[in-house]
């Protein structure tokens, strides 16, 4: 009985993760492209975290360090990476 409960608990995060993907990964997208704005700001990540606004910076905090996000985020991290990796090897 408890080894069935337990799969359909992991059955059940795992659907969660696959349906928050797609809010994960454009996340990580917008992640990437302010990454790309830092830079031609000439600021360290510190710095602009610190300019951000006291919402927006609870809006990260939730999106990267909640658990509940923890399966969508990796999923997600792996997607881009491997989206990544097939646009350079294409160019």
């Amino acid at each position: 009985m408890g080894l069935n409960i337990t799969l359909w608990i992991v059955a059940a995060y795992i659907l969660l993760s696959l349906i928050l993907m797609p809010m994960q990964y454009k996340y990580i997208t917008h992640l990437k492209e302010t990454d790309q704005k830092i830079k031609e700001l000439g600021l360290t990540k510190e710095e602009y975290y610190e300019k951000m606004s006291f919402e927006t910076q609870e809006l990260h905090f939730n999106a990267q360090g909640n658990l509940l996000f923890l399966g969508a985020n990796l999923f997600s991290t792996l997607l881009y990476n491997w989206e990544q990796r097939k646009n350079r090897t294409f160019e």
